[in-house]
């Protein structure tokens, strides 16, 4: 919470920073004048040598003080004039004077004074350019996040419905099976678990593939399988601590690898053929410290799962299990009645 308040802190210095209007140095100001004034008064003093000289040619004796003052005085009453015509023409009120005072007929509505309001002006609709800019960038930034945390809810959510209909699935086929006494109960049942297990990943479902491994005589062979060649689905067994899935079983864990090392001996291949994989992920299938196998899902590129995906995996992992839990009881019922 304080790290968000200080980072809140820290973006609206920001945009103080970025609304204010960048500020003109003083010593730099005070310099523009001074050349200023010091080129007009070459300037000045330049010209009116230059009209005296004149003057004094044709007869017309007149000093560069003189001139300057009459100049200068020319110009201070332009600008009074100026002044008090703008004025009357920018403001309504009425005309004083010292006897009394009068309708003002001068004002103008649509009358723009001199360059100093214009700056004003200026400096205002650039600060409200500048604080227009960055809300727009702020709302694109927000609306980014936005459509990232919608995309991500909307995949979860999909995922969800999906895991919801899978399950109606699963369950009125468990009933239907087990009430109809199908002897294949176990294999049917098992194969439309991982048919739907596929479904509810959140990431591309295209590239996965799917093996169960069940405990037999102490390996691990495939009972059942989703994009997987034959000749593995029957070479391919594995003891306790060999391979990824006998990695899964010696710890009893489920685990995800995102990036697979070819020198890591649980991907060894054993010379097989088969699909290189970037990702796999494996769950344990066990009750109350009985093992009973292993589920496998495997994708083509890497990164293919997340810790999502381990949720939502243990329920069709329990689906599995409760399977091969009836199996092995079924089993051992007919071996006892034997």
């Amino acid at each position: 919470m304080e790290e968000n308040k200080k980072q809140q802190k820290d973006e609206n210095t920001e945009e103080e920073t970025e609304l204010s209007i960048p500020k003109y140095s003083k010593g730099k100001l005070f310099f523009c004048y001074f050349v200023a004034l010091v080129w007009v008064s070459i300037i000045v003093f330049g010209l009116t040598t230059a009209l005296s000289g004149i003057l004094t040619l044709i007869g017309n004796t007149v000093s560069v003080p003189k001139i300057i003052a009459i100049v200068a005085t020319i110009y201070f009453f332009f600008r009074l004039t100026l002044s008090l015509g703008n004025h009357w023409r920018t403001s309504d009120s009425e005309i004083g004077t010292a006897v009394t005072n009068f309708p003002n007929p001068f004002y103008d509505p649509n009358f723009q004074p001199g360059p100093l309001l214009l700056q004003r002006q200026y400096n205002t609709l650039y600060s409200e350019y500048r604080r227009q800019s960055i809300l727009l960038k702020n709302s694109k930034k927000y609306v980014r996040e936005l459509e990232e945390i919608l995309s991500a809810f909307e995949s979860k959510l999909r995922v969800l419905l999906r895991h919801n209909d899978n399950s109606n699935r699963l369950i009125r086929s468990l009933n239907f099976l087990y009430q109809t006494k199908d002897i294949e109960f176990v294999p049917k049942m098992l194969r439309n678990i991982l048919a739907e297990c596929v479904t509810v990943l959140e990431k591309d479902q295209s590239d996965k593939s799917i093996s169960l491994f069940q405990v037999r005589d102490d390996k691990l062979i495939i009972i059942e399988s989703v994009r997987i060649n034959a000749e593995s689905i029957v070479k391919r067994t594995f003891e306790k601590g060999q391979g990824f899935a006998g990695y899964i079983w010696e710890k009893e864990k489920p685990e995800i690898v995102n990036e697979i090392d070819p020198e890591d001996n649980r991907f060894n291949d054993f010379k097989l053929p088969a699909t290189p994989i970037g990702s796999i992920l494996g769950f344990p299938l066990k009750v109350d410290g009985l093992f009973l196998g292993v589920l496998c899902l495997q994708s083509e590129e890497e990164n293919g799962f997340n810790t999502a995906d381990l949720r939502t995996i243990e329920y069709y992992s329990r689906l599995c299990t409760m399977v091969l839990l009836y199996d092995k009881m079924k089993y051992e019922g007919h071996k006892e009645g034997a």
